[in-house]
């Protein structure tokens, strides 16, 4: 498992986020800013629109860097 802040991932909060791989990490942080952040996930929907692959090329290194705990 991989724990990583919302804030790492983009987002305006330090809630830890954790997942085994980077699709669970994605799915855990969407779920999170749709219910907590309405703003971010509109940016962030926003920005794939535009880029599909823009936040995973941002946000995966920081993953793939991060030990397992």
């Amino acid at each position: 498992m991989k724990v990583m802040t919302c804030r790492e991932l983009g987002g305006p909060c330090d809630q830890k986020l954790s997942a085994s791989a980077w699709d669970e990490m994605v799915k855990a942080m969407t779920q999170h800013v749709m219910a907590k952040h309405p703003d971010t996930a509109k940016a962030m929907e926003k920005m794939h629109n535009e880029d599909p692959k823009k936040w995973g090329r941002e946000h995966k290194p920081l993953f793939d860097a991060k030990p397992e705990s």
